[in-house]
């Protein structure tokens, strides 16, 4: 005899709490995760959320339904006044990977990027305009920035208005902290400061996509450009005396890639002096100083900087290998500063899920040269300017002859039940600028 079926057993899996374990594939999974972020529950919202952001970590397969139903309610789940803090930083994640997913089979990524870059860039803004959104949900909204736009930028124009909004934020944090009047007396004065968590985070993510657009071959900068590059180069070698160690490894990093990539060809020869003594510096430091004191913090400062040192004084350039392969005999390689950028972001971004996007994501093929013949790799700033898959997409949207994608919602749970499929884009993300 069949052992008996419990009551919790015979109920419609319509009806039973969000379980992503009741999924019997990924596009199931992905199904119910549409479902579960129109519930009116944010507790539901967030599991949805969590479930999503892991599926998309492994490259799913997706189709335009499935892509405008998640992006449309994660625009939902930012606007919803009854939102948590956690659903919104999810949400982002979740925007940043579906973008990295669509990069891997269509243009689709555009479509985020376009819809998306106002309210990213607001809640960017919002951090140095003295309204400060909490940590880490400005974190969480510059990492879905620095993906959307990897992934969905057109050309040139969509990088630098990327890097200009997270540019601001760092310049604004170099600057002496503002002082507000108001307050319980007449004379109280508050001063609002970025935390070193969010400047850390602005400058690496600021790096990786100046590293999509900026090539050792293509980066002879000009004269009259020089003072713009050198005044960045100031900026960031300033962060190097910061009292966060995160904050000054990051700034490392990206003034090595900067020096790498020829962007500090007419800087004054006493501010690169100055430079490699502060390298040399950090690269011996004691502990004690800092707000971080770790000693992994402190040792991975020492150790950079130590790179970075030999790199300035005779060209030594890093190396790091990734293993792609279960077994490990399969490995990715880097051996330049810009590349290496591109690999801290990426993996820190996607975690295990980069292995598999390194294996089946072309973006990523393309950004490593890896699995290809290095004769026929595009470098990214190229691609981005001369893909023709992508300008006949557009092409086509604009003159009406491509299919947009597929307002079909899938389901009709109670919460947005109310709401025209194509009203979704305009109650969540729209209503966001």
């Amino acid at each position: 005899m069949g052992r008996f079926r419990t009551n919790t057993e015979l109920l419609d899996r319509a009806a039973r709490p969000f379980n992503p374990k009741d999924a019997e594939d990924t596009s199931g999974l992905l199904d119910m995760c549409v479902k579960a972020l129109q519930d009116s529950r944010h507790v539901t919202r967030e599991k949805a959320l969590a479930a999503l952001a892991a599926t998309l970590e492994q490259l799913p397969p997706l189709d335009d339904s499935r892509c405008f139903n998640i992006f449309a309610l994660c625009g939902v789940c930012l606007k919803d006044e009854g939102s948590s803090l956690k659903e919104r930083c999810l949400a982002y994640r979740a925007v940043g990977l579906l973008a990295l997913t669509l990069r891997a089979a269509s243009a689709g990524s555009s479509e985020v990027l376009a819809h998306s870059f106002q309210p990213l860039a607001r809640t960017i803004r919002r951090e140095h305009d003295g309204d400060a959104p909490p940590v880490t949900l400005v974190i969480a909204a510059i990492e879905c920035l620095a993906a959307v736009t990897f992934a969905g930028a057109r050309g040139r124009d969509d990088v630098y208005r990327s890097l200009k909004a997270l540019w601001d934020l760092i310049v604004s944090s170099s600057r002496p902290s503002k002082i507000n009047s108001g307050g319980s007396g007449a004379g109280a004065r508050k001063k609002t400061t970025t935390p070193p968590q969010v400047l850390a985070a602005a400058v690496s993510t600021w790096a990786f996509l100046l590293t999509t657009i900026v090539s050792e071959t293509d980066a002879l900068i000009k004269k009259a450009d020089s003072a713009v590059w050198n005044a960045a180069v100031a900026c960031l070698a300033g962060l190097l005396g910061h009292d966060d160690r995160g904050v000054r490894v990051a700034a490392g990093e990206a003034l090595a890639m900067c020096v790498e990539l020829n962007l500090t060809q007419h800087a004054p020869r006493k501010d690169m002096d100055a430079l490699a003594a502060k390298v040399s510096e950090l690269a011996s430091e004691l502990p004690g100083r800092g707000s971080n004191s770790k000693n992994t913090i402190l040792l991975e400062q020492r150790d950079l900087f130590g790179q970075i040192a030999a790199f300035l004084d005779h060209g030594e350039r890093p190396e790091r290998s990734l293993p792609t392969s279960v077994d490990g005999c399969v490995a990715l390689r880097v051996c330049s500063w810009a590349k290496l950028v591109q690999l801290n972001f990426l993996t820190r971004f996607l975690g295990d899920g980069f292995r598999k996007h390194v294996q089946g994501n072309e973006l990523f093929k393309e950004a490593f040269s890896y699995g290809a013949n290095k004769g026929k790799v595009l470098s990214i700033s190229k691609k981005k300017q001369g893909n023709k898959t992508d300008k006949d997409y557009f092409k086509a949207r604009r003159g009406g002859r491509c299919r947009p994608w597929d307002y079909t919602i899938l389901c009709d749970y109670p919460y947005t039940a109310r709401y025209k499929p194509e009203t979704l884009l305009r109650i969540g993300w729209q209503a966001l600028h």
